[in-house]
């Protein structure tokens, strides 16, 4: 159907257009939209056994149509009940159920003998499109799909039918299946493991579920494009039996994702997920189309609270071509591997190279095999990467079988932080003889059927075994077979000796491993550990001398450490500083572990005369938290172990659109120090344009990014610059605002408010936040002496202050300090220590913070700092991409954190400070040193002072001119009118524009040239 035909549909649809119109409507979508044979829907469908008729039947989805569901909906559910029901039972086969008044979809299937809404599509004028992308997806008629990103996304996003009756059947099987060891055991790694890969302490229940559902989607696909047949059992499915038979090693095995198998319910699940999957042509897979679904089910702030920021496609194939130049011979790794994207474009340039060199099939699969590897610390990602990598093999195994296919994906810790030192040693840099691999085995608690706590315990394996695999293996396989006979500690001695060779030490530590594997059998919970320790051994391997990568490329994950908790924020900080990378200071939340990823990747993987390139943050080229890392240099006690040199940059700005929320770069390095000494290249290959969406293929890409030479971005500083940058500081933090900030409080009776001791309340507004936000306020009189003007930053539009807040600000004139409701009550404030007693009680119950109320009010001096208030003085904007500034000589005001302040002498020196800040000049000049965000340049409050905005002198003319041009602005602003309502950020566009109109800007920017040397 062409969009000019499906506009005028969805139009009239949206407007409820009655059951008749609905009904010819639904038919055109169905038969001219999704292709289905017209005599494939069946009208008036009689259902003789509930003495109905179903309004339309299309294989096994019943549509229910009414005039208007906000009337008839339960109507409409009780009919679909019925026939549900009556269909599900005269064909032993599920139905789906979709009410309809051309508004609204809802979708329902039958549980428990009743129905649950399980999606619902609103109808959008706006978004015709989104329709029939939404309908196919809930009837699930065709097959043989192409898999399309958009298609696959439809099928099995957070949107699908899929997903949402998958959700709802996993929260229910985990009411019954949750409370066991082995259950409760798996969701404890998962949740380690994930703090592993986000350092932070994450993973709830609806997380986990989210993760199993894509696990089983990931399987279900991965069977449906090699396999083909239907499998035997869900169990079979998820445990990859097939692959093991078909000689495919570590493509499906047991994990943390198959606790759902303990009940039929949950075998039933897996089987109708994998019916779902096979529908699809997965054999003609193009990208890694699994991406987009993950992107789609979990909640985008979930992701970028994660560091979540999954590399396009197109992206992925222009690194991977850039540096893996002999694919035939070299080893490519991605250490953060994700879905796999670059995976799949490395595996796709290996058979490519071995199709023209004339290597059969069966042998470019082996190639590809042994060069191409991945690791990820995150459960899922490696279920998807191997999937992802077995799809970008299919061109190779549909010509020729290669025998053996080992999928080299693990899940493993590539900072290799699991690895613990035994012999005593602290540096952490290198796996040696003496380093063992500690696995931690969580404590679990579990109270059905009876309470039960199962201690923690660690699996220690010897360093020397570790770091062979094949001894690794054969070890951890004895192990497990060992433990699960239950066969007496003198039987694995005595293997031991027989086949491990290194001191009796290593042995030893085995001895001790197997004893706990047989009591956690016993336990019921050895069943994930082989899966466990394969996986996190792999890094250590790869480590190693002969195992070592010619090309590096991947996506790190972005981490600041200010998101970070627990213990992973104290050992980044503490390995960053070992690694001669911590920046601390005012920068110290900014450091990220993207730049520590990077380099300790490079230092443990990669071979010496190895590439590579990674997906980094756009900040990592100039900003100051990254400046110890663009050195490109790990040490240790002052020592210089490893150097890297930059060779190039790709840097995507804000001016590249769709990308990632926030702008990137891709950095290039080799192992070597620098010819000339500076590590980093002169410039960098800067891109421009928009892409027709974010995973465009690389034809758009290319098509549509235009590609310059500029400079390497300029690092910001804190000093240096101008001598202004000392005289002004930061506004106080007046946090929690509703505890601070206050409105009038209604008054009964017809006398008007107290103007001595007004009755106050806290401000409530929606920029609240939690816990604060579901607090009520506090309320009272307070003398008014305490009541003070606040300037907030919503209060400041170029050269003019609007109306100022109040706030209750217990700064005692007198005594030169701030009260507490003691001290208030101490000097006869009774009124200001009933309120300030409200405010403390609020925030000691509800605090985050180690500070009292009063110490968080003066958070860092910078409310007292204003005392005594200086009668003149200049503020300007703390955010957005402009500098927006103003006089303020309102008497007594306080000026809160969205600001920055200054006093000045006299009203010429801010009059001149008002057009510098305020000019386009300025703004131009300091976009160098601003950090790039989703919306473009910000942080612009931290770098004014860069510039050599000189002191303001009254004897120069050029200083003089500059006042005397914004008194003109100044002038023109205050006579503007302030419309009611108007939102602060259109206010200031309406002055701009009125100064430019007036001529005014075009000579400020000419003064402002000339002062700032441009």
């Amino acid at each position: 159907m062409r969009r000019e035909e499906l506009i005028p549909i969805v139009h009239e649809l949206s407007a409820r257009p009655g059951h008749e119109k609905v009904r010819s409507l639904l038919y055109r979508l169905l038969v001219e939209g999704l292709s289905v044979e017209s005599r494939a829907v069946d009208f008036e469908k009689q259902a003789p056994e509930v003495h109905g008729r179903m309004d339309a039947l299309l294989g096994r989805t019943i549509f229910e149509i009414k005039s208007d569901l906000r009337q008839e909906r339960r109507e409409a559910e009780a009919g679909l009940a019925r026939y549900l029901t009556e269909r599900q039972g005269q064909t032993g086969q599920e139905f789906v159920g979709i009410a309809v008044d051309g508004a609204d979809f809802l979708v329902y299937f039958l549980a428990g003998g009743r129905v649950v809404e399980v999606a619902s599509h609103r109808t959008d004028p706006k978004q015709p499109a989104a329709l029939l992308p939404w309908l196919q997806g809930v009837v699930a008629l065709a097959e043989e799909l192409d898999p399309d990103t958009a298609l696959v996304e439809s099928q099995f996003g957070r949107e699908s039918l899929a997903a949402q009756r998958a959700l709802a059947s996993l929260e229910e099987l985990w009411n019954w299946v949750g409370q066991s060891p082995e259950a409760r055991l798996k969701q404890e790694l998962w949740q380690r493991l994930l703090g592993l890969a986000y350092g932070a302490e994450i993973g709830s229940d609806q997380l986990f579920f989210q993760h199993t559902y894509l696990a089983i989607v990931a399987k279900a696909v991965a069977w449906s494009a090699v396999i083909g047949s239907a499998p035997r059992s869900a169990r079979a499915l998820l445990h990859g039996d097939a692959f093991l038979q078909r000689g495919f090693s570590g493509q499906s095995e047991p994990d943390f994702f198959d606790w759902m198998l303990a009940r039929d319910s949950g075998c039933d699940l897996v089987m109708r997920v994998w019916q779902h999957a096979n529908r699809f042509r997965w054999t003609e897979i193009r990208t890694d189309v699994l991406r987009s679904v993950y992107e789609s089910l979990i909640d985008p702030e979930t992701r970028h609270d994660l560091g979540e920021y999954y590399t396009p496609d197109w992206l992925a194939a222009r690194t991977v071509a850039e540096v893996f130049h002999c694919p035939l011979e070299q080893r490519i790794m991605d250490p953060s591997c994700g879905s796999g994207t670059f995976l799949f474009h490395a595996v796709r340039q290996v058979l490519s190279a071995a199709a023209s060199a004339g290597i059969p099939a069966g042998d470019a699969v082996r190639r590809a095999t042994s060069n191409v590897v991945g690791v990820d610390v995150h459960p899922l990602a490696v279920i998807f990467a191997r999937v992802t990598y077995l799809l970008a093999l299919i061109p190779a195994l549909r010509d020729s079988h290669p025998g053996e296919v080992p999928m080299p994906v693990f899940m493993g810790d590539s900072l290799q932080w699991n690895v613990a030192n035994g012999g005593g040693s602290d540096d952490g840099l290198l796996f040696a003889d003496e380093d063992s691999l500690d696995i931690l085995v969580p404590e679990v608690v579990v109270s059905e059927p009876v309470p039960k706590h199962y201690g923690a315990a660690i699996l220690r394996f010897p360093g020397r075994v570790v770091s062979n695999a094949r001894m690794f293996d054969l070890t951890l396989q004895n192990i497990i077979s060992f433990s699960v006979r239950s066969a007496p500690e003198a039987d694995f001695r005595a293997w031991l000796q027989r086949t491990v060779p290194g001191p009796d030490s290593d042995r030893e530590i085995l001895q001790e491993t197997y004893k706990l594997m047989r009591d956690l059998h016993a336990e019921g919970r050895d069943h994930v550990w082989s899966y466990v320790a394969r996986n996190l051994a792999r890094p250590a391997w790869l480590s190693s001398e002969t195992q070592r990568a010619d090309v590096l490329v991947g996506n790190p994950p972005w981490v600041a450490y200010r998101h970070m908790t627990g213990g992973f924020k104290r050992r980044f900080r503490d390995e960053s500083r070992k690694a001669g990378l911590w920046v601390g200071g005012k920068v110290a939340t900014q450091s990220d572990l993207s730049a520590y990823f990077f380099l300790r990747s490079a230092h443990l993987y990669l071979r010496p005369k190895g590439r590579m390139a990674m997906v980094m943050p756009y900040a990592a080229l100039s900003r100051q938290a990254f400046s110890r890392f663009r050195q490109g240099a790990l040490r240790h006690r002052g020592a210089c172990p490893f150097q890297v040199r930059f060779t190039g940059a790709w840097a995507f700005g804000p001016d590249v659109a769709p990308v990632f929320p926030v702008p990137c770069c891709v950095l290039f390095c080799e192992p070597g120090e620098s010819v000339d000494g500076d590590p980093l290249p002169s410039t960098v290959k800067r891109y421009a344009g928009t892409l027709p969406k974010r995973d465009a293929s690389p034809l758009e890409a290319d098509e549509c990014l235009a590609e310059s030479t500029a400079p390497w971005p300029t690092e910001a500083s804190d000093r240096g610059g101008s001598p202004y940058r000392t005289r002004f500081r930061n506004g106080a933090t007046l946090f929690p605002r509703r505890l601070v900030l206050v409105e009038s409080a209604p008054v009964a009776g017809m006398l008007p408010p107290n103007p001595v001791t007004p009755l106050l309340r806290g401000r409530v507004s929606n920029l609240d936040k939690p816990p604060w936000k579901t607090l009520d306020p506090p309320e009272g009189r307070v003398e008014r002496q305490f009541v003070r003007p606040v300037i907030m930053g919503e209060s400041v539009v170029p050269f003019r202050l609007l109306s100022a807040s109040r706030g209750i600000i217990p700064w005692d004139d007198e005594q030169h300090d701030l009260m507490d409701s003691v001290t208030a009550s101490r000097r006869g404030f009774g009124m200001l220590a009933d309120w300030l007693i409200q405010t403390e009680v609020l925030w000691e119950k509800h605090r985050r913070s180690k500070f009292r109320f009063l110490d968080q009010l003066d958070f860092y001096g910078k409310l007292t700092a204003q005392f005594p208030i200086a009668p003149l003085r200049v503020t300007y904007t703390a955010s957005g991409g402009y500098p927006t500034a103003c006089l303020v000589r309102e008497a007594g005001a306080i000026i809160e954190h969205n600001l920055y302040w200054a006093e000045v002498e006299s009203v010429n020196e801010g009059r001149y400070l008002c057009a510098v800040m305020n000019s386009e000049t300025l703004r131009t000049q300091l976009e160098p040193y601003q950090a790039q965000g989703q919306w473009g340049s910000r942080h612009i409050d931290k770098y004014i002072f860069n510039l050599p905005i000189p002191l303001f002198n009254g004897a120069d003319r050029l200083h003089r001119d500059i006042a005397d041009i914004a008194g003109e602005a100044e002038d023109l602003v205050y006579r503007m009118d302030v419309r009611k309502n108007e939102y602060f950020v259109t206010m200031r566009q309406r002055v701009r524009s009125e100064l430019a109109a007036k001529g005014v800007t075009r000579r400020i920017e000419r003064l402002i040239s000339r002062l700032l040397g441009q």
